[in-house]
């Protein structure tokens, strides 16, 4: 299921959020919890459905309890990635 937030300063952002396993539970919300991965692409205020140069990240840690928590933490993990990139341009997406 993607969760798409269309432009944050130049790029694209597409959160994926996923069914996980976590193994290291000993409670019975195996089938509950969710991972998060995030798609960034570049792109343009006018045209916001052709993206370019797109790259997936996995926010890594422990498993959401919710979709909506998953969610919210991949938008921020995102955001978090272009801010650097927009303060160290040579660094790459």
């Amino acid at each position: 299921m993607a969760y798409v937030t269309p432009f944050y300063k130049g790029f694209r952002l597409e959160t994926l959020v996923f069914r996980e396993h976590d193994a290291a539970s000993v409670e019975g919300k195996h089938d509950r919890t969710f991972g998060v991965s995030v798609r960034i692409s570049r792109t343009s205020l006018d045209d916001l459905e052709n993206a370019t140069d797109s790259k997936l990240y996995r926010l890594d840690g422990q498993p959401f309890d919710s979709i909506g928590e998953a969610r919210r933490a991949g938008n921020a993990y995102a955001q978090t990635l272009i801010d650097d990139l927009v303060r160290d341009p040579r660094a790459d997406i």
